[in-house]
């Protein structure tokens, strides 16, 4: 049976008012005691999917990020090797390292909501929430650089590392920008179309029919977000909508040259090469249930 238009409707709309509350209260907590601390040092803002406003009821936590602006990890990557080699012959390393940043930021986490709330994670330090707040994730970064020719910086985002040593940056800013133009672009049907698969995701973590891993909010809302030409947003209905996405999604996961050119939201990072834990088939198995569970036909 077709999942009614109603439903949709109820899918593709943001959290309630009552939630957003919740997370600008912990944002206010958090932004205020770091800048007690730092000050003018740090920017904190959000990331991930309420600041992209691509949320739904059940992304129960915020990922709020505290980046230090004095501090920069440069990618050297896109230099050739006489350029690597001059560019590291004149790098100056401080001493005041990331993971100095990350220990003053969970001490900072203890004393404002105690101990028992914070836990330090891999990645982040984590913040439980009660009846005034949701979850919170806070990421202690530092400015990441993508150093070209002649030392010019061609785009910055964000970069941390983790307490297992890895490394992981990304370019949170431009995802915003990007994904709310594309909204614009798609007459405010394309983050719609994401919380309808998000929603569908959920069922499916809730009935235990597919893995925590094989389809997470960034990549879900990557894949969305590379449908071209804009016009497949372009229906009567958000059951017609999703459908179409559905049907283009699939089709190009099929076509390893044209997945394969499917970017991340910031445009900066390509989505599938050089991340082994993306994979085409893996886009495949998650639109083949989410259409039969929306109960298209075949």
């Amino acid at each position: 049976m077709q999942i009614s238009e109603e439903q949709l409707s109820r899918w593709a709309k943001a959290p309630s008012e009552t939630e957003e509350q919740k997370c600008r209260n912990v944002v206010k907590q958090i932004s205020d005691a770091m800048l007690d601390k730092y000050g003018s040092d740090v920017s904190i803002f959000l990331q991930g999917s309420y600041k992209n406003r691509t949320n739904v009821k059940q992304d129960s936590d915020v990922d709020i990020v505290v980046l230090h602006e004095n501090y920069y990890f440069p990618d050297v990557s896109f230099l050739d090797e006489s350029e690597k080699s001059e560019y590291w012959k004149n790098f100056n390393r401080s001493q005041y390292t990331f993971q100095n940043f990350k220990s003053e930021v969970h001490d900072i986490a203890n004393k404002t909501f105690g101990a028992s709330r914070v836990n330090r994670k891999n990645k982040c330090i984590r913040i439980d929430g009660n009846s005034y707040t949701v979850h919170a994730d806070i990421v202690p970064c530092f400015v990441h650089k993508r150093i070209g020719k002649n030392n010019t910086t061609e785009a910055e985002g964000i970069e941390f590392e983790a307490d297992s040593g890895i490394r992981t940056f990304s370019f949170p800013k431009q995802h915003y920008d990007n994904g709310a133009e594309k909204n614009k672009n798609t007459n405010e049907m394309y983050k719609p179309v994401v919380r309808i698969l998000k929603n569908v995701r959920n069922v499916f973590l809730d009935n235990r029919l597919i893995g925590e891993d094989l389809m997470p909010s960034f990549f879900l809302e990557c894949l969305v977000w590379n449908v071209l030409p804009h016009s497949h947003f372009d229906q009567n209905s958000y059951s017609e909508a999703t459908k179409n996405i559905i049907i283009t999604l699939y089709q190009e996961m099929g076509e390893l040259t044209k997945a394969n050119e499917y970017a991340e939201v910031s445009n900066l990072k390509w989505l599938f090469k050089g991340s082994p834990h993306r994979t085409h088939q893996q886009a495949r198995d998650f639109l083949i249930k989410a259409w039969n569970h929306l109960g298209y036909e075949n």
